[in-house]
């Protein structure tokens, strides 16, 4: 235990220590006289420096911001939303897809998992078949997936883009 403490307060000292300042270094103001630019108290003296150099240090960031907030999100990223799409005609949708006839005769049944990227309007953008239980019952579900509409996912009160996760179940009536 004595050990503990004493291991302790070396490097306590030891960072206090490396934390200081050198003497035999020039400070930051002199560093940057020396290289012709302004340091931070020369622009609190004069307030013309503060907004002609410090500031153009700062990138403007409001062009990526837009590139940001237009861009389709990341299919695997977790976005929050106040209140997320809602599919407005699945049920015509399961109509339109049916059971097809291939599947149904030779008695494949399964879950296709679909993500779908609804835009701001809530219309259809794209989509990526995640899990699929047949080629012939995911073909059925892509052939109509892109006449599905949706009530737009809200954040903040405004329209974002938002990928959902819609599951289509084939089951045969025994």
């Amino acid at each position: 235990m004595k050990v503990l403490v004493f291991l302790s307060v070396i490097l306590s000292v030891f960072i206090i220590s490396s934390c200081g300042s050198n003497p035999d270094k020039s400070t930051n103001e002199e560093t940057n006289q020396n290289d012709g630019s302004p340091s931070i108290s020369d622009a609190i003296n004069n307030p013309a420096l503060e907004n002609d150099s410090l500031s153009s240090n700062i990138p403007d960031n409001k062009k990526e911001d837009n590139d940001t907030i237009n861009a389709d999100p990341d299919i695997h990223a977790h976005i929050l939303v106040d209140e997320e799409p809602k599919p407005v005609n699945f049920e015509a949708i399961m109509i339109a897809i049916g059971y097809p006839s291939k599947a149904k005769d030779a008695r494949i049944e399964g879950k296709v998992i679909v993500r779908i990227l609804v835009g701001k309007d809530g219309e259809y953008m794209q989509h990526s078949i995640i899990s699929n239980a047949h080629p012939i019952l995911s073909d059925a579900v892509a052939s109509q997936v892109k006449n599905l509409q949706f009530t737009p996912a809200l954040k903040e009160g405004q329209a974002v883009k938002f990928w959902v996760t819609l599951p289509f179940n084939f089951k045969l009536v025994k």
